[in-house]
């Protein structure tokens, strides 16, 4: 599938000496819409070969959806990306971003340490706030050899974490592609496994992912009591089951749930669409995207799904032209207002646009209006769609900087993409494009700002960054957005570390802001300079497999936390 992606984060800050304003309102290789790896082509191996991931989530108490959190970053102190959830139009296009509102039941912004959605944020900027994690505690880190909790299966989704579980204490929740959904204490002890339906292993028409079970990132609402975890499973049918559960026991499922999707939305071919994008709540209204399998067999299109978690009411939203997945591993991105969507190559469109190759902005009632003010598509989206460069491979990430609302997307094409989130711009709107890579880029960025400046950490799928300053070799990247007419891009470090992850990134705010990767081992890098901060650690600290697919680590209460195929891994102070 040929993908194209827009990432655009809000982010509050104050650089030294400028006065830039940053709120927030967020891999596949060419020919994988399902946003896998091809066969045979899982992260894994040496330390500085593998691919890998962690997760972290820090703070306690319930999750609260919150307004758009403007980080300020003084002089020394770095700023994190945070989202708003003000109530978008029921009806049409949505046009125009919001970035402040006040929280409501139904939405899942992560507060505090607990990370309820892929990258902590609706923006998807990958950005966690964790005191303990100073300069100081990284000469420290390792991988904690007391914490060893075992999954059964091939672990695409980002692992996600409750700082105050329906267990009365802290909670990790792993899902898998066996359809094992699996709840783990702080201890690693496995308080239930789990499983919803056999997963697919006949019956697909392409595909390399095999048995085919949870692949997208779920979603919890943790202002529900007892919460209550969103996700989808393929399984036999093959058909797409999306359910609802109580994180309680793992057991009770929501009235109304499971949804089989082919039974509720007229036109979707579970067999030939699969679910790679994370799942996201807004507003009381789960949305879950889709895109098609590796090898591109028709028909398939890129599909939104809406299900109203109190009424059960389904809604839906497809592109125009056939193919055109959503299947980056950010999914949706929102700025509590609209959502976002990158779609890839579509095929048929006989040189009229058919919403591929593109950035889309849907309103909360799926509705696109088409108005070049909500959609971005790239100049030579023809051939993009011809040659499978397309912007599906990772998802938008949405910021504010000096008091304006942005989108970042990134492409198989090798360009990052700065787009107006208040007007797209329609076909070749971007602000400013920028090629950064020597290859593709597919998997997920982060956002983040420190008291120097703005960044966006690039994930190269297969190839290296363009532009390094010195060193490199790797596959991760940092390029620094400058404000102006328009803002300008320019990749400003690369890591030395190959066959990593997908990024994501912890600031103290007191100065120390860290990028943090993975493959077989766990790596660290400055967030302004890409210095390593810590250098995979001794012996001990390799994991047994490196992360499967695009996914992250996540940051949880002074801990990072990685999932691969079989285990969920823990690293500390």
């Amino acid at each position: 599938m040929r993908a194209r992606l827009i990432a655009w984060m809000a982010v509050g800050l104050v650089a030294t000496g400028t006065a830039v304003s940053v709120s927030c309102g967020g891999s596949t290789t060419q020919g994988s819409p399902d946003g896998s790896a091809p066969s045979g082509s899982s992260a894994s191996g040496s330390a500085s070969g593998a691919g890998g991931s962690g997760s972290t989530g820090s703070a306690s108490g319930s999750e609260q959806t919150t307004g758009a959190s403007s980080a300020s970053a003084g002089t020394g102190s770095a700023a994190g990306a945070g989202s708003g959830a003000t109530t978008g139009s029921a009806t049409g296009a949505s046009t125009g971003s919001g970035s402040s509102g006040m929280s409501s039941t139904g939405t899942t912004t992560s507060t505090g340490a607990s990370v309820t959605l892929f990258h902590k944020n609706p923006t998807r900027d990958g950005v966690y706030v964790d005191a303990k994690f100073n300069k100081a505690a990284l000469m420290t880190v390792h991988r904690d050899t007391t914490f060893s909790p075992t999954v059964t299966g091939s672990v695409y989704a980002q692992p996600l974490y409750l700082a105050n579980g329906p267990s009365g204490g802290e909670e990790f929740f792993v899902a898998t592609e066996q359809n094992h959904v699996v709840a783990i204490d702080a201890t690693g002890k496995v308080v239930w496994d789990k499983t919803f339906g056999a997963p697919a292993t006949s019956g697909l028409p392409c595909g390399n992912i095999n048995p085919l079970g949870i692949t997208g990132t779920p979603v919890i609402d943790s202002t529900a009591s007892p919460p209550i975890i969103y996700f989808d499973t393929m399984t036999t049918g093959p058909k797409h089951m999306i359910h609802a559960v109580s994180l309680k026991d793992g057991m009770t499922e929501q009235p109304g749930f499971p949804v089989d999707v082919s039974a509720k939305v007229s036109g979707f071919d579970s067999p030939h669409q699969n679910q790679r994008g994370a799942l996201l709540l807004l507003n009381g209204t789960l949305y879950v995207p889709y895109g098609g399998h590796y090898g591109d067999c028709d028909p398939y299109f890129g599909w939104v799904v809406g299900v109203n978690v109190s009424s059960g009411a389904v809604s839906s939203w497809h592109t125009k032209g056939s193919r055109g997945g959503i299947w980056a591993v950010g999914g949706l991105a929102s700025d509590g207002t609209s959502i976002f969507a990158a779609t890839g190559n579509t095929e048929g469109a006989n040189g009229t646009w058919a919403d591929g190759e593109g950035i889309l902005r849907l309103s909360p009632a799926l509705a696109f209006g088409g108005a070049t003010t909500d959609y971005f598509a790239t100049t030579a989206w023809s051939q993009d769609d011809t040659f499978d460069t397309d912007l599906g491979g990772t998802g938008p990430i949405l910021f504010d900087m000096g008091g304006a609302h942005f989108v970042i997307a990134m492409g198989k094409d090798t360009n990052l993409y700065v787009l107006s989130r208040d007007n797209l711009g329609g076909v070749g709107g971007a602000l400013t494009t920028t090629s950064v890579a020597n290859g593709t880029l597919i998997g997920a960025g982060a956002v983040y700002a420190t008291s120097q400046g703005i960044y966006v950490a690039i994930r190269v799928y297969g190839s290296t960054p363009k532009g390094c300053p010195t060193g490199g070799g790797g596959n991760l990247a940092a390029a620094k957005i400058t404000p102006g007419s328009p803002p300008t891009a320019k990749v400003v470090w690369c890591a030395a570390e190959g066959s990593l992850g997908s990024p994501m990134v912890t600031t103290d705010n007191a100065g120390t802001t860290v990028v943090w990767d993975a493959n077989t081992r766990l790596y660290g890098y400055d967030g302004d300079t890409g210095m390593k901060l810590f250098a995979g650690g001794a012996s001990g600290d390799a994991m047994a497999a490196g992360v499967t697919g695009f996914t992250s680590p996540i940051a949880a209460n002074g801990r990072i936390m990685v999932g691969v195929p079989g285990y969920l891994y823990s690293f500390k102070p």
